[in-house]
């Protein structure tokens, strides 16, 4: 595999100012008397104790670019997936973990390779979405879970977290931070699949200044899928130094390699018909010289917290991430070439009889990579009887692509090499091809500046007033190096919210924002119309797009249990390719949607986390006038998700587990034509706590989608291109947990 050395002369300089700032803290000979609030400003460590009070539910929030650190009083829609509900729920990957969020669905995420997804009806953006500990991270990686204390889901605008993205929201996985601990866990599943992991960590030096976490995982990966076996290793380092009484130093590495052949979806018969009596365990084009995709991945980041006074506090933080994907895959498509094939339009859909093309893909040395340089200030003054909660970031975002001119050809010369898809296709052997240029296709500097400042009027009344400040300098180049896109901008990003609280925990809030995403790449079929004389625009990359957002919600509070509503209305401007086979800008697409939550502890033995998602998503203003006046892809109307944990009274440890997820049925085109139907899926499982010889224990069982019911999850698009993928059968997993 052709790799290429990791950049680190950016970090090496934050070092070097993390370094000298930290001298700073060394030198100090100030005493300070360290209060209630010294905990949550420097150290996120989560407490056994709460845990057991709410294991569904964590208060406390780590995503930056808020004044607020809890749950209740920030004013947004959000979720917290605890590593409690993370285990219970036995979940390995992030497509695991957003089924407990009804706003969030699969956006193309095949098995075995990495995934996205859609929130409040808009794709993420595989790179501006996802955070690690507040960090930009990768999202061409299935992110670890081993070593996440929870995960956020931030729903809706988000530019103060993340700079350019998408209008759906972001999500951040947030580690565990050192503590005195050592298990050992043990997993396996009814498909074969096995799991060991372990956690171990201490505190230790004079005044337990010093702290380390380690999580290391091996993994066999055995999914229902025929030939799609895999293998992951995953390994993680976290440091803490708390330098002095002010100030305190957090390190974090993790680093992941999984190998595994990738599970292609389905395609609409000849564009107009779902296909039915398919196999769970089909894989479709398999050829048995095709390859497992391999994802490497490497995620560092750095933080120096440092606290001046009561009021004020200062930080300045380093990250990279990066990941390698090379991808050698015989990829089912279409059916065009063949003599076998029956279908009308392009052919870029399987035929009416279910036959396909097999095409050679390869794609090696696909590597991403983003370094983010942040610092800080966060503090508290009076002006007369108004009291401010001001936040200030500056920061320094670098994000590179680099890729082959990659192979997608029929397999063999005579484009003859096809399938279908209620049967194994036969062996091809592929021609001989060449991979073309390595070349780097997007170099992207991004510099922000945050501004936000809650205004506390009295008790019941504050505001909040800021945005970001963007400038934008970005090139896209073509396999042969000439430069085929730049863009020079500069943007702000304006957020305001008005929050009243009429009762100790109950807040109401009214929001503005407006972001900004990257382009889309137009897709093969932008080619034009040339009985028109127009030209086409195949992979040329558009301008960013806007996008607006209206928000208001309620969030209610009872000890350990919450309840939240929110009602939004978001705007962004569409891209799509149009009639004439030109990917344009055109129209806007407009969702409403009203979301409901519920999390924490209903009783004294019961925790639940439910959330209930209503969109209604519409394309408008554009020309292509039949992919208005209906719902847009795979969004449906209508999506229901909740997950309960009893413990049983009678018999001490041990919890009773359950969990649905409904989605509504919903389109798999643009045009509206095809749906794929409604479905529900139930899971049960529990869990048991014990004690023997001297050991805490923890068993756990769990059969997901008990009544084996077949469905299609995913119907969205992909690079232009529309795919289905199935939901998983009936499956059973098992683990035994010991804390040392």
């Amino acid at each position: 595999m052709n790799t290429y050395p990791f950049s680190f002369s950016h970090l090496q300089k934050a070092l070097l100012a993390v370094g000298s700032f930290s001298y700073l803290g060394l030198s100090s000979g100030m005493a300070y008397a360290a209060d209630e609030n010294e905990t949550a400003q420097l150290a996120t460590i989560t407490v056994t104790a709460e845990q057991a009070q709410a294991a569904y539910y964590q208060p406390q929030v780590n995503l930056t670019g808020f004044t607020q650190q809890t749950q209740a009083e920030i004013p947004a829609s959000l979720t917290t997936i605890t590593a409690q509900l993370i285990a219970d729920q036995h979940a390995k990957t992030l497509t695991d973990v957003v089924k407990n969020d009804a706003a969030v669905g699969d956006g193309y995420a095949p098995i075995g390779y990495y995934s996205n997804f859609m929130m409040r009806g808009f794709m993420l953006n595989a790179g501006s979405s996802y955070l690690l500990n507040g960090n930009l991270l990768r999202g061409q990686q299935n992110v670890a879970l081993e070593n996440k204390a929870q995960v956020e889901i931030l729903k809706g605008i988000s530019a103060i977290q993340s700079g350019m993205s998408t209008p759906g929201g972001v999500i951040n996985y947030v580690t565990k931070r050192p503590e005195n601990v050592r298990s050992l866990t043990i997993e396996g599943d009814s498909h074969g699949g096995n799991r060991v992991a372990t956690d171990l960590g201490g505190l230790f030096g004079e005044k337990q200044q010093f702290g380390y976490r380690i999580n290391l995982a091996k993994e066999e990966i055995h999914p229902y899928v025929d030939h799609a076996d895999g293998q992951r290793v995953f390994g993680s380092l976290a440091l803490d130094w708390k330098v002095s009484d002010r100030s305190k130093l957090e390190f974090d590495l993790e680093s992941q390699r999984q190998r595994q052949r990738s599970v292609p979806g389905y395609q609409l018969l000849d564009g107009t018909t779902v296909p039915t009596g398919v196999e769970w365990d089909r894989l479709l084009g398999y050829q048995s010289w095709g390859k497992p995709v391999t994802n490497e991945s490497l995620n560092a980041g750095l933080k120096y917290t440092y606290q001046f006074n009561d009021n004020w506090t200062a930080n300045l933080a380093a990250s990279q991430s990066r990941v390698v994907v090379d991808d050698y895959s015989a990829f089912p498509y279409g059916c065009a070439y063949s003599t076998e094939c029956q279908y009308t339009g392009l052919g870029n859909t399987f035929d009416q009889n279910g036959n396909y093309d097999i095409y050679d893909f390869r794609s090696p040395n696909d590597s991403y990579l983003t370094n983010q340089f942040k610092t800080g200030l966060n503090g508290k003054f009076n002006t007369g009887t108004w009291q401010h909660k001001l936040s200030l970031e500056l920061s320094q975002t670098y994000k590179r692509h680099a890729q082959y001119d990659a192979i997608f050809e029929p397999v063999n010369s005579d484009f003859e090499a096809t399938g279908n898809i209620n049967s194994d296709p036969i062996e091809y052997i592929p021609s001989e091809k060449f991979l073309g240029n390595h070349y780097k296709s997007l170099d992207s500097q991004q510099t922000a500046l945050n501004v936000l400042d809650q205004i506390d009027f009295n008790p019941e009344w504050s505001i909040l007033l800021g945005g970001k400040l963007l400038h934008l300098d970005e090139n896209a180049y073509a396999a042969d190096g000439s430069n085929i896109r730049e863009t020079n901008l500069n943007r702000f990003l304006p957020q305001f919210a008005v929050m009243y609280q009429p009762w100790e925990r109950t807040h109401v809030y009214a929001s503005y924002a407006k972001g900004l995403s990257d382009g889309g790449q137009a897709p093969w079929m932008a080619f034009g119309n040339l009985d028109k004389g127009i030209e086409g625009n195949a992979y040329a990359t558009l301008a960013p797009v806007h996008s607006t957002q209206y928000e208001l919600g309620i969030k209610q509070k009872w000890q350990a249990f919450l309840f939240t509503a929110a009602l939004f209305d978001l705007k962004q401007d569409n891209q799509y390719t149009n009639l004439d086979n030109v990917y344009v800008t055109d129209g806007e697409q407009h969702n409403l949607g009203l979301e409901l939550g519920v999390q924490g502890r209903l009783s004294q033995n019961l925790d639940i986390s439910s959330t209930m998602a209503f969109i209604h998503s519409r394309l408008k203003g554009i020309d292509a006038a039949e992919y208005t006046g209906h719902q847009t892809q795979n969004v449906p109307k209508l999506r229901f998700a909740s997950h309960i944990s009893y413990a049983v009274p009678q018999v001490d440890g041990l919890r009773m587990l359950a969990g649905m997820q409904y989605s509504s049925d919903k389109y798999a085109n643009k045009a509206g034509t095809v749906k794929v139907p409604s479905f529900t899926v139930f899971d049960i499982g529990s869990a048991y706590n014990f004690r023997a010889y001297g050991y805490d224990n923890t068993l756990r069982l769990n059969i997901d989608n008990v009544f084996n019911k077949k469905y299609w999850r995913d119907a969205g698009s992909f690079s232009g291109d529309d795919y289905l993928f199935l939901g998983a059968p009936r499956s059973a997993q098992f683990s035994w947990t010991v804390n040392f």
